[in-house]
């Protein structure tokens, strides 16, 4: 699926020299330290930061906000209507892209009610759905439960979200920064690849076997390093 030449790899060679030390990543497992609101609170933030990372920055400096969509609070809310407004609140406080003031057309606010009731009644708290997750056999059935148990949270959104919590290291959240650099360096990615399961994969495969593995890489260490320093990056 990519084409990868030598000189193409070496570039990467030398990002990883010149950036692995100043990056941070996820510590395996890391999701067994978590509380139900520390899970809850990056299951929000991916369909939080769908088409704007900028918000993830306001919410995670703001304590009032983060207590206002806490689990531990929301699972207080009997009333269907006033947990849509406090979720509303929250994402139009922070900027949030597609979020609407019009609670009936805010389909970010439909997404979090919903994936929150998912975790509240269909596993009893969010610790219990990770440790779910755990039983699955492998990491592509591991995102695939996701998708499929939220909405709003796709392809990219699963991986970040699991690689986050340190429950799947070989993939790659393939967003617009991973294109930017892959393009950067003549490297070509199909069109159409976010909401194509089995095209995305096959990307993801491609920088796995040829970029990650050769320079002794996982999937999250290469995610995370251009993240981390992508702008450093993009002026190589």
């Amino acid at each position: 699926m990519l084409e990868i030449t030598e000189k193409q790899l070496e570039i990467f060679r030398q990002i990883k020299k010149a950036y692995i030390d100043k990056s941070k990543f996820p510590e395996k497992g890391n999701w067994e330290h978590l509380s139900n609101n520390d899970i809850w609170l990056h299951i929000f933030t991916q369909v939080m930061v769908v088409g704007r990372s900028t918000p993830y920055q306001k919410l995670s400096t703001n304590p009032m906000l983060k207590n206002e969509i806490s689990y531990e609070n929301l699972s207080r809310v009997m009333d269907q209507t006033d947990l849509e407004k406090k979720i509303n609140h929250v994402l139009l406080a922070v900027g949030t892209r597609y979020a609407s003031s019009d609670i009936s057309k805010c389909l970010k606010t439909k997404a979090l009610v919903y994936n929150f009731k998912a975790l509240h009644s269909a596993y009893g708290d969010p610790q219990s759905f990770l440790k779910k997750i755990m039983e699955l056999g492998d990491d592509q059935q591991r995102i695939s439960f996701v998708i499929k148990s939220f909405m709003f949270i796709k392809n990219k959104g699963a991986r970040d979200l699991l690689m986050e919590l340190g429950i799947v290291e070989d993939s790659i959240a393939i967003d617009v920064r991973v294109q930017n650099v892959l393009k950067r360096f003549g490297i070509e990615v199909p069109q159409g690849f976010q909401n194509n399961p089995k095209l995305y994969g096959e990307i993801e495969s491609g920088i796995i076997e040829k970029i990650c593995k050769p320079l002794g890489l996982r999937g999250v260490e290469l995610d995370r390093l251009i993240y981390q320093n992508y702008d450093a990056i993009m002026k190589q």
